[in-house]
Formats: C-alpha cells, sequence, structure tokens
C-alpha cells in the first residue's frame, strides 16, 4: 500500500544538506527501509542489440558494463542508507527493467555484481526482484498476524483477570454468607431450642388472653439442602439380625 508500505521518489536531503530522491522506498516491518533505485542508462545496450558487426557489438557492449559500473559508483557516493530519515539495511537495489539488459551485462561483466556488492549496491532485474518484493509482503502479512495474535492474548489475559476478580469476590460473598448461616443457626438453636426463648416465651400464649398471633416454626438453615437429601437417599437401611429374623419367624408361625 503507497503510504504505508512504500514511497515513491521521497525526498530526503544528506549530511551537507544536498537534495537526494530515491526512486522507491519500501519500509520493512521492522520500521527499517529498502531503497530501490533504476536510473540506469540503456542507451548502450540498444547500441548493442542494433549492432550488425561483432565489433560494434562488443565495443557497446563493453561500454553498456562501464555505464551500469559508473552507476554504481554514483549510487555509492550518494550513500542513501545514511540519508536522514531513512533507516535502511546496509545495502541499495539497483534495478535494471529491461531483463536481457540485466543479463547481458553480467555475461559480459562477470564481476559485475561481485563489484556492486563490495559498494553496497545489489544488482536486480524484475525476476530477482518480485521475489525480494514478495518476501517483503509476507513478512508484513507474519507482522499483521503476530500483531493480531498478541491482540487476541492481551484480551484474553483481560478476560481471565476480570474472572478472577468475580471468583474473588464470589469468593469473599460465599464465606460471608457462611458466617452469617452459621451465626443464624447459632441464633435459632439458642430461641427455638429445648431450653430456648421461643419454647419460654410459647407458654404466654397459652396465659395471655391478648396474644393472639401465632408463633412461626424457626429452623436452622442447612448448607446444601440437595447434598443432605441426596445422602438420605443413598444411606443403606441396616439389615436385622439373625436373632431378630429368628423372631419375626416365630411370630409369624
Amino acid at each position: 500500500m503507497k503510504g504505508a508500505h512504500y514511497e515513491a521518489q521521497p525526498r530526503f536531503r544528506d549530511g551537507e544538506g544536498n537534495n537526494r530522491q530515491p526512486d522507491f522506498v519500501v519500509t520493512l516491518p521492522d520500521q527499517k527501509h529498502m531503497v530501490i533505485d533504476s536510473k540506469v542508462s540503456l542507451v548502450d545496450y540498444e547500441r548493442a542489440v542494433a549492432a550488425t558487426e561483432p565489433a560494434d557489438r562488443e565495443a557497446a557492449l563493453d561500454a553498456h558494463v562501464k555505464a551500469v559500473r559508473s552507476h554504481i559508483d554514483d549510487l555509492a557516493r550518494k550513500d542513501y542508507t545514511n540519508l536522514v530519515g531513512i533507516r535502511s539495511p546496509s545495502f541499495v537495489l539497483m534495478f535494471m527493467p529491461i531483463e536481457p539488459a540485466y543479463i547481458e551485462a553480467l555475461r559480459h561483466g562477470p564481476d559485475l555484481f561481485e563489484y556492486g556488492y563490495r559498494s553496497s549496491v545489489i544488482l536486480v532485474s524484475h525476476t530477482t526482484l518480485m521475489p525480494i518484493l514478495k518476501t517483503v509482503a509476507n513478512l508484513w502479512m507474519m507482522a499483521h498476524s503476530n500483531e493480531e495474535a498478541q491482540a487476541l492474548s492481551d484480551r484474553a489475559g483481560d478476560i481471565y483477570n476480570q474472572v478472577v476478580v468475580v471468583a474473588e469476590r464470589l469468593k469473599k460473598l460465599g464465606d460471608t454468607l457462611e458466617t452469617v448461616r452459621r451465626q443464624y443457626n447459632s441464633t435459632v438453636t439458642a430461641v427455638a431450642g429445648q431450653q430456648g426463648l421461643h419454647g419460654k416465651a410459647a407458654r404466654f400464649g397459652e396465659l395471655s388472653s391478648k396474644a393472639h398471633k401465632r408463633m412461626p416454626d424457626i429452623e436452622p438453615l442447612h448448607a446444601d439442602f440437595e447434598s443432605e437429601r441426596l445422602d438420605l437417599i443413598v444411606t443403606p437401611v441396616p439389615e436385622p439380625d439373625s436373632d431378630s429374623d429368628q423372631a419375626s419367624g416365630h411370630i409369624a408361625e
């Protein structure tokens, strides 16, 4: 995406204040840059293609290699990698848009690629540039996926922490309710027990003609009523002993 992943002919200044304008600056996911320059003269290559004599063709290819070498030197002098505002790897991609011109230059000057590499200038054609840009695109896709995964992980952590807070509050509430239950049962036992106030006050209802209200039944609260019911259901009934069986038999007779 233009503006997000690359800029066409952006303007920069070098340390001496001179204007520099590479053809393309590609942004990498780590916020570094990759510079692409394609200002290479192909006049001599065209002359080599049009030559009818072998000698003229050789001379034109020599000039073509010299022009490519000269452009390598020019890019090395511009030192794009150290421009203010560029965070670049330590090389520039020198793009030759005509694939046969790229092939002929390397064929006629076999040391040309190594020469550029020593000057931090990498010769590329359409065949080699496209895989590089595809790799950059894949890096952006991976970076985007990693950002989504990190965002999902952060969100999951937030949800987990919220659940922990709710669970802690429920635990405190449960502890409080258990304390209240125990206090209530203790009070009920004191009021409604055999020697409690409930039984003693019940006599007043029989003695006083003004006592017309009914005393409610007060029972203790059970922690888990359903569990207690289940315990009652599954509790085995004790089997009668042999003596009881014999007694029952005599009675039956």
